[in-house]
């Protein structure tokens, strides 16, 4: 399945296809994709950001990808969300189906959370809400001094990210780094919610083979502390076996505070 290199970097701009990422990784949101990671992933966002005290007025993505996942359960918190991603592919693909003639709206997503959520909170009526919020959808090398390329922007009150570092940092040390360049851009008090998976080293997309950083608990927890943040909370779930398309061993939803 695939071929034998590990693709990365540039590989997003030629490999990687958002409709086949999309069909593996979301299209039905049960428990038995795989191993429940996207409703994992979803119900543990739900979570940091129904209890109100995650709230800001401006929030940024980092490595938004094809699918604004991260985003979708803080648009009643924030009012201007800024969506970034390496790929030149993936940013057209959102700005289509935010703007233009995509294909995806995101509906399953907002559907899921409507699940999670009271009565009081219309999920599926936010679609417009999220396009009204959405104030640009931006280049980010996580790899660069400068992430953002010169793009300037103000700093921010809330920083989300998912799936994304662990896909961009070829080891722990470079993690680590990654994490003080992202703090540079949060408030003091400022709140981080992150994702990613751990003990990965790959995962595909169609027959394409992508990199992913094997990075433990406890490497993620110190790489976070020593950038100035403080764990709020740590909402971990451990796969039970392993599929064709990925081979991570857990995942989690970390909320941070940003204290220095």
């Amino acid at each position: 399945m695939g071929e034998s290199r590990l693709l990365r970097d540039e590989d997003y701009n030629t490999h990687f296809d958002p409709d086949i990422f999309i069909k593996t990784y979301y299209t039905v949101l049960d428990d038995t994709i795989e191993g429940g990671l996207m409703p994992f992933i979803l119900k543990g966002l739900h979570d940091v950001f129904k209890t109100g005290n995650v709230k800001g007025t401006r929030l940024l993505d980092i490595g938004t990808g094809p699918v604004p996942h991260s985003v979708i359960p803080a648009v009643p918190f924030v009012q201007d969300i800024y969506l970034t991603d390496f790929s030149t592919v993936n940013r057209k693909y959102l700005h289509d189906a935010l703007y233009g003639s995509g294909k995806q709206d995101f509906c399953s997503i907002f559907e899921f959370l409507e699940k999670l959520s009271d009565k009081s909170q219309p999920w599926i009526n936010l679609s417009d809400e999220l396009k009204a919020k959405v104030c640009g959808i931006f280049p980010c090398d996580l790899l660069q001094e400068d992430i953002f390329g010169g793009s300037y922007f103000p700093l921010f009150d809330v920083i989300t990210t998912s799936l994304c570092i662990d896909a961009a940092a070829p080891d722990v040390e470079t993690y680590g780094k990654i994490a003080k360049k992202i703090s540079k851009y949060l408030n003091i008090g400022g709140h981080l919610v992150i994702v990613n998976v751990l003990g990965g080293t790959y995962y595909f997309v169609g027959e394409h083979k992508f990199f992913s950083l094997d990075i433990s608990e406890n490497e993620v927890k110190s790489c976070w502390k020593v950038a100035g943040f403080s764990i709020q909370s740590w909402n971990l779930m451990t796969r039970p076996d392993k599929s064709e398309n990925s081979d991570f061993f857990g995942a989690f939803v970390m909320h941070c505070i940003k204290e220095s």
